[in-house]
């Protein structure tokens, strides 16, 4: 089960339920904005009644009047009624006020399809550099066992001390450690992986091995400006004030009166306490007006709350933007440093690697001794994961960058692919 960074991505969105939550997301939020649109629309009713009425009559003369102390009759009432409102503030923010949050929903989706490009980014190259601690781990192990047998076949020809013996098989104990503890780390980076794809992923492309690490361009106040009007968690919170603002508003319009129309037909039967009567039609049409004038200051608390809200919505979205802006000079600083760093790492590299093989040749003719085989065999091992960690980081620093600056997409995955070596 073989896949490279565009494979795990369309796994992803196919497995991942984050897709589909923010989608829901943005459905319910336009689902509340037809609800609150409807209240600004005309409204028609209809009702209609079938009843058994049945009247006692207290004090009857039935000789006088010529009815019976009880009389029962049957009577209907049909009616439809139209509503319309012609001056309610309250419904009319409200109505903005959800129209802000259904932009807000979608900035949310953005944020969560940008998120899960970076998680798939990130936790694919945490793999690599996984696989690759532990192949280091693994070569160490190896050449560790190598040298012991030597040493062990030395001995056994006295040629060796049996203390050099002890100290080879502690470096090899320690090695052993070393593999188990990269093994661990491997199984952990992998099971995220599998976190996001929904089954296991046994085998991904590497990273190639003469790719060539640019640092990125723009300066800090560029990517800054960028992070303020691309950046979708900044513009949800940005929405939110937006949003809290409409509260305001909606709360305010609390002290106003509302004014409605109100047309209403009615067929019936019935009259006062379900008397009966003659058939009637009935048709009325009025302007209402409500108008509050004490609520003993329940108005001006909630108007008071929505301001306190609105307040620190505006705080929420100062600390996110200082957060956001601590975190991309941090990552745009380390993203050329590392350019850097993996230079000096592969010239570290080869120097490390001349120094073992002339350790192993000098080891071969007795003229360097045990100590020193091993710490260049540890300079080798701590050069590879150097450059493969100042390798990664780089690429962990632009994804994150790119995050930050909200500019993440289909086409940074499909550019990163193009640094993997195909399986």
């Amino acid at each position: 089960n073989a896949a490279d960074l565009v494979g795990i991505y369309k796994q992803v969105l196919e497995a991942a339920p984050r897709v589909r939550l923010a989608e829901l997301n943005v459905q319910i939020g336009e689902a509340r904005e037809q609800q609150v649109i409807a209240d600004l629309l005309p409204q028609l009713n209809i009702t209609s009644s079938i009843s058994t009425v049945r009247q006692d009559l207290e004090g009857n003369n039935p000789l006088v009047s010529g009815r019976n102390d009880r009389d029962s009759f049957k009577g209907e009432r049909y009616s439809a009624v139209l509503s319309q409102p012609l001056f309610d503030l309250p419904k009319y923010h409200n109505w903005q006020r959800q129209k802000k949050i259904t932009k807000q929903t979608k900035h949310d989706q953005l944020e969560s399809q940008q998120q899960i490009i970076l998680d798939v980014a990130q936790f694919y190259f945490k793999v690599l550099l996984a696989h690759d601690n532990f192949s280091v781990a693994e070569n160490e192990k190896i050449v560790t066992e190598r040298i012991l047998q030597q040493l062990e076949a030395l001995y056994d020809k006295q040629l060796v001390k049996i203390t050099d013996v002890m100290e080879a098989k502690a470096r090899k104990d320690m090695a052993i450690a070393g593999l188990l503890e990269a093994k661990t780390a491997l199984v952990v980076a992998k099971e995220q992986l599998t976190e996001l794809t929904g089954v296991p992923v046994e085998q991904l492309s590497p990273l190639r091995d003469d790719l060539k690490f640019e640092p990125i361009e723009g300066n800090v106040d560029k990517w800054l400006e960028t992070l303020v009007a691309n950046n979708p968690t900044l513009l949800s919170k940005k929405d939110g004030i937006q949003v809290d603002s409409s509260g305001v508003e909606q709360q305010k319009a609390g002290h106003f009166p509302v004014i409605d129309f109100q047309l209403s037909v009615q067929r019936t039967d019935l009259g006062f306490n379900n008397s009966t009567t003659g058939l009637t039609h009935i048709t009325s049409a009025s302007v209402n007006l409500n108008m509050p004038l004490f609520t003993s200051g329940k108005t001006t608390a909630l108007h008071a709350e929505a301001v306190h809200r609105l307040e620190a919505t505006k705080l929420q979205y100062e600390t996110e933007f200082r957060k956001l802006r601590r975190e991309l000079i941090s990552n745009l600083t380390e993203i050329n440093f590392s350019v850097e760093k993996i230079r000096a790492a592969s010239v570290a590299l080869t120097s490390a690697k001349k120094n073992y093989s002339a350790m192993k040749k000098g080891f071969k003719y007795g003229v360097v001794d045990l100590s020193d085989i091993f710490g260049a065999q540890r300079i080798l091992s701590q050069a590879k994961r150097d450059l493969f960690q100042s390798k990664y980081q780089y690429i962990f620093n632009r994804t994150n960058l790119m995050h930050l600056g909200g500019t993440i997409s289909w086409g940074e995955i499909e550019l990163i692919n193009q640094w993997l070596n195909p399986i």
